[in-house]
């Protein structure tokens, strides 16, 4: 099976392995690599973290399938020689490649060489000196330098890459010189990564936004970790402004959506979430969205959706809320004639009461092997029994992190169905504590933790309470003194009239 070296993106280094194997299960792709690597790029230590995998899959053509949908891919490449010098290269190609093939490699062929590098930048000087060091080899003996190639010409045009990795951590010091490449790579690029889907679903571009509305590379994450693909049926039951199912779309599923916010979907007549659909001509593909509260969802216990994809509302820039009457509010019956038109009261709903429905909705609706995609805040005080849990779902993972402050950030979880839903069994009212996760769950009070300031939670409450217990025992003594001051008073004030 052929060999390739993987250069995927500097972000979201916990996000690189599951996005590549979501995608390669989309296409039945088996694709193979060395799992002490994953120590390097899923690290989020800058000292040995590195964007490079070599993968092995069986065919150049499994690879391109793979970029066409793959968003955190930069580029593969087809290695030729590698080495921890630049003057190792050509030693590299004599020992591994025939002379004779090497010079009649490129015959009839154009071709051009870039020069990219990790952890440090060149200037054009610097990258010309670099590409004369290579040319002591008869691959250059045939073929033509062309910089800007014709689409009918690229089929004869060969893309040449110098890749050095420096590695972040030593950014400061490449240009002293002081400091060697970790390796260097000399090979051909076979593929680019589908980063141009980035710029396609720009919000700025967008007509129709809201505050929280997800970034188009973290969507369409979401979207390959769900599986999504051509005649899929996708939902979000917490909608918003619909930026999940619109990438959804983009892939051919046909999509839905639902929300407990009118205003959210329909800002106004002539610009709501649908205008978003119709800019980018997916109007066919999306089905609509529905009005309702998650919390007693309309939908049967019925398995029709391959994926749910979702960003549950947490409570820091727009907290949850279902149906439901306030305490301080009497019920009051509508009206038969208004009821069509009636908005109900909403009250609070936490966080962990927003998961358990959630998982539990998936456990309905979802096809036995489709898949959950959630985004669930997190602290610094993760633990693995934060994770909500149900029966009928098995967890893929939840080790893809973003870190928003040195607070907290949001894990994207993925999960997949197993069996059947069965009301008598798995109805979260019958399961227990240990069924459901969320055992004393960091993000039950999230806003907490995240609008203190330098200290955490624990310590800010206790220091707040302490400060609240001085204040009332330094009035009650107040009262105290006072009382006994007029109760002196009025003792003496008897004592003299007695005289």
């Amino acid at each position: 099976m052929p060999k390739y070296l993987i250069n995927f993106v500097q972000q979201y280094a916990s996000f690189r392995i599951h996005e590549l194997e979501s995608v390669a299960r989309i296409f039945n792709i088996d694709v193979q690599y060395n799992k002490e690597d994953l120590e390097f790029i899923e690290s989020l230590d800058p000292e040995i973290e590195t964007p490079f995998l070599y993968v092995t899959v069986n065919s150049e053509e499994d690879i391109k399938k793979i970029c066409t949908r793959s968003v955190l891919i930069k580029s593969v490449y087809s290695i030729w020689a590698e080495s921890s010098l630049l003057d190792g290269i050509i030693n590299e190609l004599h020992n591994n490649f025939d002379k004779k093939f090497l010079a009649n490699y490129m015959v009839d062929k154009t071709f051009k060489i870039e020069v990219e590098s990790y952890g440090s930048k060149y200037n054009q000087k610097e990258k010309l000196e670099m590409m004369n060091k290579i040319k002591d080899t008869p691959l250059w003996d045939n073929g033509k330098c062309l910089m800007h190639p014709t689409e009918e010409q690229m089929d004869k045009h060969i893309l040449w890459y110098i890749l050095t990795d420096f590695g972040v951590e030593r950014q400061g010091l490449v240009k002293d010189f002081t400091l060697l490449p970790r390796k260097v790579y000399f090979g051909q690029r076979i593929a680019k990564g589908n980063r141009d889907d980035i710029i396609k679903y720009n919000l700025s571009d967008r007509k129709y936004l809201g505050t929280t509305s997800m970034d188009p590379e973290l969507s369409l994450v979401s979207a390959n970790m769900g599986l999504v693909k051509n005649g899929h049926f996708v939902l979000d039951p917490f909608v918003g402004t619909g930026s999940f199912i619109l990438v959804a779309s983009h892939f051919g599923a046909q999509t839905v959506g639902c929300d407990i916010d009118i205003k959210a979907m329909r800002k106004e007549e002539n610009c709501n979430l649908e205008t978003n659909f119709k800019d980018h001509g997916l109007t066919s593909q999306f089905l609509g969205t529905i009005l309702c509260d998650n919390s007693c969802p309309p939908w049967r216990i019925n398995s029709m959706f391959d994926s749910i994809i979702t960003d549950p509302p947490y409570g820091i820039r727009a907290g949850a809320r279902k149906i439901g009457y306030k305490e301080n509010r009497k019920f009051v019956p509508v009206p038969e004639g208004l009821r069509r038109d009636h908005i109900p009261q909403c009250i609070d709903y936490s966080v962990p009461e927003v998961m358990a429905d959630l998982l539990e909705l998936a456990a309905k609706t979802l096809v036995v092997g489709g898949r959950l995609v959630y985004w669930l805040p997190t602290t610094p005080d993760y633990k693995e029994t934060d994770l909500p849990r149900h029966p009928c779902l098995r967890l893929i993972t939840a080790s893809c992190l973003q870190i928003l402050t040195n607070r907290w950030g949001r894990r994207l979880v993925t999960m997949e169905k197993i069996i059947e839903y069965n009301d008598s069994i798995h109805n979260k009212s019958l399961l227990v504590q240990e069924d459901l996760g969320q055992v004393d769950p960091q993000h039950k009070d999230l806003r907490a933790v995240v609008f203190w300031r330098k200290m955490g939670t624990n310590e800010k409450t206790k220091k707040k309470e302490q400060k609240k217990q001085s204040v009332e025992k330094h009035l009650k003594d107040k009262s105290n003194n006072d009382n006994s001051n007029n109760k002196n008073n009025s003792n003496n004030e008897n004592n003299n009239n007695n005289k």
